[in-house]
């Protein structure tokens, strides 16, 4: 008789924390939808399997999530980035925003955006995804994916309505990882918009 107690608190309290998870993401994607616009520092280390040391480079990143504008600014050690701007991806080159006419560019907009937001219900079409406190991983659905082996997002201690850091890993071993810095949201931007 206590054994089939057990059994049955065990699979109750399992079946209780399967459905405080998938609550959790939904309270975590209900604040960061709260969150109209973002300007953060970011810090990106590429750690490629044929060199020894990460290549570094830091920038700025502002966000408008209303006009869906996004900019993204290279600083060190070169000065590039792109502007996604009413769903057109410009290069940016010094002051200089050059169109991006490709396919592929229009389908980075699409996704930078669904990223961003944390569009949990997007990125569920393709990822698997599990939490583990405020760590949340993206596995491919597709195991060929061929650029991304995974995707982990940890959320800010005291506000999970703030991305703190952002690492992907690909299939080859190579990794890169983004650390946002001064992060703050919902403040106004400047009214040419994100530039």
């Amino acid at each position: 008789m206590r054994y089939k107690l057990l059994t049955c608190f065990c699979f109750f309290a399992s079946f209780a924390f399967a459905q405080a998870e998938p609550d959790l993401l939904v309270q975590y994607a209900d604040q960061i939808n709260q969150v109209k616009t973002l300007q953060s520092n970011f810090s990106e280390e590429k750690h490629l399997s044929l060199l020894d040391q990460p290549i570094e480079s830091t920038g700025q990143i502002r966000f408008d999530k209303d006009t869906q504008q996004l900019y993204w600014q290279y600083e060190t050690p070169f000065q590039n980035g792109f502007l996604i701007e009413k769903g057109q991806v410009y290069r940016l080159q010094g002051k200089n925003k050059v169109p991006v006419q490709n396919a592929m560019g229009r389908m980075m907009a699409a996704q930078m955006v669904v990223w961003l937001t944390l569009d949990f219900k997007s990125l569920k079409q393709d990822y698997e995804i599990s939490l583990n406190g405020r760590e949340i991983t993206f596995v491919p659905r597709n195991k060929a994916h061929k650029v991304v082996k995974q995707i982990t997002v940890w959320l800010d201690e005291k506000n999970p309505q703030i991305v703190k850091q952002v690492q992907m890993d690909e299939p080859s071993g190579d990794s890169v990882v983004w650390k946002f810095t001064h992060v703050r949201i919902n403040i106004p931007l400047n009214k040419e918009g994100v530039l």
